[in-house]
């Protein structure tokens, strides 16, 4: 597997909600058409599924990833809709009982077997206190963890990194990635190689440029497979940008 293959989600109807859906479909078609092999979905909230539908031309068929709005009870919703124009093959649901995330957690394992094992489920785990609870009862149904990385510090995305890797739970991560895809990437590099959370902190800073250059370089054949049996999807609003900006620098294409 190359290092893009199918890792971006379009998430500009999650980061930039003003955005029109009609607009918004119109150009993930175009994105798609330009970028068909990294491309994996366009992410919708569960409101905006039948509305995104009625813009498919007839005849087309976006893969599209869904935030149920209701917990576990929106997976429950979800397994019972069937909308034309549109394959749904992932879900993404929050843990909504923070005073309780593996109760939480529990309830949305227990609503996605009604989705199939066609539909992959990831649940987003809040940088909270009690979040490392869910995450066994995440891995042992089979499903995938997200974080969102927002307006987060680069050490505590690093913490959840590596925790997730050293619980072997793969995931997503949402996030405008300020500090580039690859340095993110990269990070996760590092901890699969044992650096410490620190260091890979260290990588998502803006100044690291360099020293992300060299590691990459420095790979060996294997990593960007290792890599993304950790990392399942990126999701970003800007995931044009961030292709053009890198896909010439693939560890795969050297």
């Amino acid at each position: 597997m190359e290092l893009f293959d199918s890792l971006f989600d379009d998430e500009v109807l999650i980061w930039r909600p003003q955005t029109p859906v009609p607009a918004a479909v119109t150009e993930h078609l175009a994105l798609r058409e330009a970028h068909e092999s990294q491309l994996a979905t366009l992410v919708l909230p569960d409101r905006q599924l039948a509305q995104a539908a009625r813009h498919i031309p007839t005849g087309v068929t976006i893969p599209v990833s869904v935030i149920v709005s209701g917990g576990a009870g929106g997976l429950l919703g979800l397994a019972r809709r069937d909308v034309p124009g549109v394959a749904i093959i992932s879900a993404e649901a929050g843990l909504r009982d923070f005073n309780d995330l593996a109760g939480s957690a529990a309830r949305v394992v227990s609503a996605a077997t009604e989705l199939g094992s066609d539909v992959a489920i990831f649940v987003e785990l809040p940088y909270a206190p009690g979040w490392q609870a869910a995450i066994e009862l995440v891995e042992s149904a089979g499903l995938y963890a997200k974080i969102a990385t927002g307006d987060a510090e680069p050490r505590q995305t690093a913490e959840q990194l590596s925790v997730l890797i050293e619980a072997d739970l793969s995931f997503k991560i949402t996030s405008r990635l300020s500090y580039g895809c690859l340095a993110l990437l990269a990070a996760v590099g590092a901890l699969i190689d044992g650096a410490s959370i620190e260091d890979a902190a260290d990588l998502m800073h803006v100044n690291a440029e360099d020293h992300i250059s060299a590691l990459i370089t420095a790979w060996d054949q294997t990593m960007p497979a290792r890599i993304r049996r950790r990392v399942r999807r990126l999701g970003s609003d800007r995931v044009r940008d961030m292709i053009n900006d890198y896909a010439a620098q693939q560890p795969g294409d050297r």
